[in-house]
């Protein structure tokens, strides 16, 4: 089982070095472009040597298996094998120089990685640049190597290969009349595989089709944007097919307009806007190189995309319309529905939390960019009180700081962090007076991370029990309340700054996990920017829910189907850190992202009939804490849910507009006592909906209990009822990462 696991991952490197050249991993894909290289058949045999040749040295040097898996070790070497192939007469000369130069290229590979990654910056073709110059400028002195002639002999070439009927099909297709410029867009594709001629073309657009609808227009896009702007200077387009720098245009598009960036309107327009400066600079090298004879090949397209990715990078303030891809998936549709789709706690998961420092219901009595002292670089700031039933902050007549709910309430440490300043020692103020001379009043900054504090002002003199460099819990006592510095009645000020000063400038920054209480209806807020007036709380967990939900590497699930069924599922963390619940009967994954809020489903790979997809539906994005009746709305990816005619439509147009949905909906029903509950009950549902208008509903009642079993109750195709029973495996597993 261990070598017929570790042939299938060397297999799945091979194929992916073919496709990762597309940005894609796509078996059937890559499948095609196997063929494509082989329309040369001497280029597509030292292809495949020089794919071989580094994979083989990756897996023999110890590197990172999935990275071999995923090709992405490989797909340099083949382009040195392929372009070395083309150019030269096959030869045992040849074969020995094409197995030194994958191995050159795979060095090269690791090492621009490992500079280019400090800056998160792919490594795209460079090595494969790198590689194919030292080549060709090397093969200037040996003698034993023999430019190669099938060019001019090239329906000898395809006679060999597949005989008359290939030769009449090569020759229909060279013979199209009129569509110039598409024959050029399939000989630019063709030149991506060192091929030169429309059949290869051809196969490489339909493999890019079926790969991907948005890089498949991408690819048009920018060919029929640089032949624009050809035709607007006046150049000759047509040679840039037989040069091999034609498809320049194609994946400079497909990488910054659908892989890099999010796939929007904006990628597409910046994509257009680039493909005239890549032109230029196509242009511009080419006389360059022209000096040593050797062609630029993929180099205008390194250096844009570099160049892009970079400034995107660079940027202070992230336009919402233009995302650098932040997970990404298999194919750019997926990426774009998930980003779509994500929950706002898997878009923030980079986000340090921090919570608000207290407990209990409070009120916004001034929020960001306040009416009195929220302003300029002090504006993303909250004051909060407690308020009763008649919103009033005191009892009695409110003249001493004692009348005030607030005043002398424990403050919490809202993350955990080291105490880096504080300021104690200035007296509370009568009601109605303001000390300006010490704005702040008794202050606390707490460090969580680099460029990340919190400080909470106006405290009681004296109250505060930590000192400075003292490391502190997310709930431990801080202070209390009071009434100290530029505050005329008790009430806590709370901002998040960059620097660890008391009255540092202050950061647009959201509050994790609270909920937003009003006429008795609560709603579970992630990551949020409480408003002025707005009631809120912390988020407490629910004990069951917690247990439940808290699924970690080496956990087992005994799954059970009408009492009957029985298998294991099995939760995994990968090397990039992931969890994911794994069912090996059915070949099937659901990934995970999980934190002390809740439980949320990223994404869903295998047999949509399992178990496993129940499960992932009626569990999507689940909350530990327990409010009654509250209800909480999600998205989830429209290509988990409908078929693939419709969908291909859709990916076309999901750049710009996005016409089907899938929505979940998860509502609090129920829990059996208060104080001891042995469970809670929940309902979820799923609404697909085509233009806006519903057109199915899945529901699911869920009963989690305090021993972690979970039953779904749900009925589908046939609308008959199920029973699916989730228990946790008590037996402790050691920890498995794979």
């Amino acid at each position: 089982m261990v070598l017929k696991q570790k042939v299938q991952a060397f297999s799945d490197s091979v194929l992916n070095s073919y496709s990762q050249i597309f940005f894609s991993e796509n078996k059937l894909f890559a499948g095609l472009l196997i063929i494509v290289s082989f329309l040369d058949f001497w280029a597509g045999i030292y292809g495949i040597i020089s794919v071989l040749t580094a994979n083989i040295v990756a897996y023999i040097l110890g590197y990172d298996k999935l990275s071999i898996k995923k090709g992405l070790y490989g797909f340099n070497a083949l382009l040195v094998g392929l372009g070395t192939g083309v150019i030269f007469q096959p030869s045992i000369e040849l074969t020995v120089i094409v197995i030194f130069a994958a191995i050159l290229t795979f060095f090269i590979t690791l090492a621009i990685q490992g500079v280019l990654t400090k800056y998160a910056l792919p490594y795209l073709s460079i090595p494969f640049l790198l590689g194919i110059w030292i080549i060709i400028l090397a093969t200037k002195d040996f003698t034993a190597l023999g430019l190669s002639e099938r060019s001019i002999y090239t329906y000898n070439e395809l006679y060999a290969l597949g005989g008359k009927n290939l030769v009449n099909i090569y020759v229909w297709f060279n013979n199209i009349q009129g569509f110039e410029s598409l024959k050029i867009y399939f000989l630019s594709l063709g030149a991506i595989f060192f091929q030169n001629n429309i059949l290869a073309g051809i196969i490489i657009a339909i493999g890019l089709l079926y790969y991907s609808r948005i890089a498949f227009s991408l690819s048009l896009i920018g060919f029929w944007s640089a032949w624009v702007f050809y035709k607007l200077i006046g150049a000759d387009f047509s040679t840039l097919a037989y040069t091999f720098i034609g498809f320049n245009y194609i994946l400079t598009s497909i990488a910054i307009g659908g892989y890099f960036v999010i796939p929007s309107e904006r990628s597409y327009l910046w994509t257009i806007i680039l493909l005239p400066i890549t032109v230029l600079l196509t242009a511009s090298l080419g006389h360059i190189f022209y000096v040593w004879q050797i062609s630029i090949y993929s180099f205008p397209f390194n250096i844009i995309v570099l160049l892009f990715i970079y400034v995107l990078k660079l940027r202070i303030s992230k336009n919402r319309k233009l995302i650098e891809t932040f997970v990404r998936q298999k194919t750019p549709e997926q990426t774009l529905y998930l980003f779509h789709t994500a929950s706002e706690e898997l878009k923030n998961k980079n986000y340090f939390p921090i919570n608000l420092p207290f407990k209990g219901d409070w009120t916004v009595m001034q929020a960001h960019n306040g009416d009195y002292t929220h302003k300029d670089k002090w504006r993303h700031a909250w004051d909060f009180v407690i308020l009763d039933d008649k919103q009033k902050q005191y009892q009695n007549e409110g003249h001493f700081c004692k009348d005030y709910y607030c005043f002398e309430k424990p403050v919490f440490a809202p993350a955990p962090g080291i105490i880096s300043e504080l300021l104690d020692g200035i007296p509370d103020n009568k009601i109605g007076d303001i000390n300006t001379d010490q704005n702040w009043g008794n202050s606390v900054v707490i460090k969580h991370s680099e460029y990340l504090y919190t400080q909470i002002s106006h405290l009681k003199e004296g109250s505060i029990k930590v000192k400075k460099g003292d490391y502190v819990k997310k709930g431990d006592v801080i202070g209390t309340v009071g009434n100290s510095g530029h505050s005329p009645y008790p009430h806590i000020h709370f901002q998040i700054q960059a620097t660890p000063y008391i009255g540092s400038e202050t950061l647009d920054y959201p509050i994790h996990n609270y909920v937003l209480k009003s006429d008795d209806k609560y709603e579970l807020i992630t990551f949020g920017k409480p408003k002025t007036t707005q009631k809120i709380a912390v988020a407490n967990s629910n004990e069951i829910l917690e247990k439940a939900l808290h699924l970690v590497s080496g956990k087992k699930l005994e799954i059970t189907i009408d009492k009957n069924i029985k298998r294991i599922w099995e939760i995994h963390t990968n090397i990039w850190n992931q969890s994911y619940i794994l069912d090996k009967e059915n070949n099937t994954s659901v990934y995970f992202y999980e934190n002390e809020s809740g439980l949320y489903f990223t994404n869903f790979y295998g047999d949509k009939n399992s178990e496993l997809f129940i499960f992932f539906k009626a569990l999507y994005n689940i909350k530990k804490s327990f409010y009654k009746n509250t209800s909480m709305n999600s998205i989830i990816r429209p290509d988990l849910f409908f078929n693939k005619p419709v969908m291909i439509f859709q990916d076309f147009i999901a750049p710009f507009y996005i016409f089907l949905k899938s929505e979940y909906t998860l509502k609090y029903n129920h829990i059996d006592d208060d104080f001891i509950p042995d469970f809670v009950g929940l309902n979820s549902r799923i609404t697909k909906f085509v233009f806006g208008k519903s057109k199915e509903v899945l529901n699911y009642d869920i009963k989690i209990y305090r021993s972690g079993k979970t039953e779904l109750i749900f009925s589908e195709k046939n609308n008959e009822t199920k029973l699916l029973e989730i228990t946790p495996v008590k037996k402790i597993y050691k920890l498995n990462t794979t």
